[in-house]
């Protein structure tokens, strides 16, 4: 009973962490180039987050490793650049930034940005939601070819819905304590 309940406890309290993959946003070919872009939280919100870029040799699928590989994120038209919604998010606790990246253009994505040594990647700071074009900059040799998706980023989550594992913790203690004692209270009654 012990090992379902801390399984079940590990399972609510596991939260996404930052790591290699995640949703695939783009998948195509570009020049002499087969590209796959990832991004991480799967469901995008305002603030950070971790973008990878997988970049093969088309026609062998071999990845590459030697490219130059930047990142280029704007806001699409029609959300009044952005701006009225910066100014209503106001970059929450959950966003984990105070004030809005000066650049959203040419963020280098780095080979060996986690574990998996075939993915360029970085992390990006996205102060508002709406619509953002993501551009893939590939330069290899001298061959320069880019790519683009759009990305639908949500508002970021007020914070009880982002915290609520922290929150969780003291009733689970407490909650602990308590069939801890009522244990010990049966044990001791079947003894006597």
């Amino acid at each position: 009973m012990w090992t379902r309940l801390i399984f079940l406890l590990f399972l609510l309290l596991a939260r996404t962490s930052w790591a290699d993959g995640g949703a695939i946003q783009f998948q195509g070919d570009t020049g002499p180039f087969h590209v796959t872009v990832f991004t991480l939280p799967p469901i995008l919100s305002a603030g950070s987050i971790d973008v990878t870029v997988l970049i093969q040799d088309r026609s062998k699928l071999d990845p590459l490793l030697d490219a130059r590989v930047t990142l280029d994120l704007t806001a699409q038209a029609g959300v009044d650049g952005g701006k009225a919604l910066l100014r209503q998010e106001a970059w929450a606790p959950p966003a984990c930034a105070l004030n809005a990246p000066a650049s959203l253009a040419n963020i280098p994505a780095n080979l060996n940005h986690g574990e998996n040594r075939l993915l360029y990647g970085a992390l990006v700071q996205v102060p508002f939601s709406g619509i953002w074009k993501l551009k893939v900059n590939i330069q290899r040799d001298s061959a320069i070819k880019s790519v683009e998706t759009l990305l639908k980023v949500n508002a970021p989550a007020p914070p009880p819905l982002a915290y609520w594992q922290l929150f969780i913790l003291p009733p689970i203690a407490v909650f602990g304590f308590i069939l801890n004692q009522r244990a010990r209270k049966s044990r001791s009654s079947e003894v006597q």
